[in-house]
């Protein structure tokens, strides 16, 4: 549903690599998680590099707690005031005892092909972005640096294709996503593809020991 003027859409991101609580006086992953947001489950499925669907929830500031099967929780984490009327994309960020919400304000939709950076990663609170092609995985060129907390976007052109995007130095990216890696139907990295005219890049905190992220990546509007 489109937001009122009452309302936001929001979206939920898992960005932090483990989300502990006390359980027995030792903190402990609660594992696989679901979360709600003022008391209302908005997500089945909260584990790191989650990016959930878009829902519209009551504007202002909303607070969340995700929980496991036995009632184990981390939280309340509190968002900032979210704006009626206004799309978010909201990531739980930090590591035991210090988690919070990063609210990225969505970009207004425009005409052509886009790339945004959203920096979700405390322990890297600056860096680059830019593109590549994909079909031969060179040719990486800076388009722009984003800031923790925030979403930077640069237009790419009306129609591009063998598109790729990246975050980090174009020497040495921290990480790299192609819109095929997203969406396997389109074979030939093409933006706009359908709907999606925007390739997202988020930067998370690393999680040792699993092939997701940091980098992880969306199609958008």
């Amino acid at each position: 549903m489109p937001p009122t003027s009452n309302n936001v859409t929001v979206r939920f991101a898992d960005g932090a690599p483990s989300l502990e609580t006390l359980v027995n006086g030792v903190p402990t992953d609660i594992g696989a998680a679901y979360l709600q947001a003022n008391g209302k489950t908005v997500t089945s499925s909260f584990n790191y590099g989650t990016l959930t669907t878009f829902v519209t929830v009551a504007a202002g500031t909303l607070s969340l707690r995700a929980l496991d099967t036995l009632g184990y929780f981390v939280g309340p984490l509190q968002t900032p005031p979210l704006t009626a009327g206004n799309r978010y994309t909201l990531v739980v960020v930090g590591a035991y005892p210090n988690y919070s919400v990063l609210a990225f304000s969505e970009p207004k939709t425009a005409s052509g092909a886009a790339l945004s950076f959203y920096d979700a990663s405390p322990t890297v609170p600056s860096a680059g972005f830019g593109s590549f092609s994909a079909s031969t995985h060179s040719n990486f060129k800076q388009l722009g640096n984003g800031r923790l907390g925030s979403v930077a976007t640069v237009p790419v052109g009306a129609k591009v294709s063998n598109f790729g995007g990246y975050v980090g130095n174009a020497s040495a990216p921290i990480g790299t996503l192609t819109p095929r890696q997203i969406n396997s139907f389109d074979l030939r990295n093409i933006l706009p593809f359908h709907r999606a005219a925007r390739l997202s890049l988020f930067l998370f905190d690393p999680k040792p020991g699993t092939p997701i992220g940091p980098v992880i990546g969306s199609l958008d509007r």
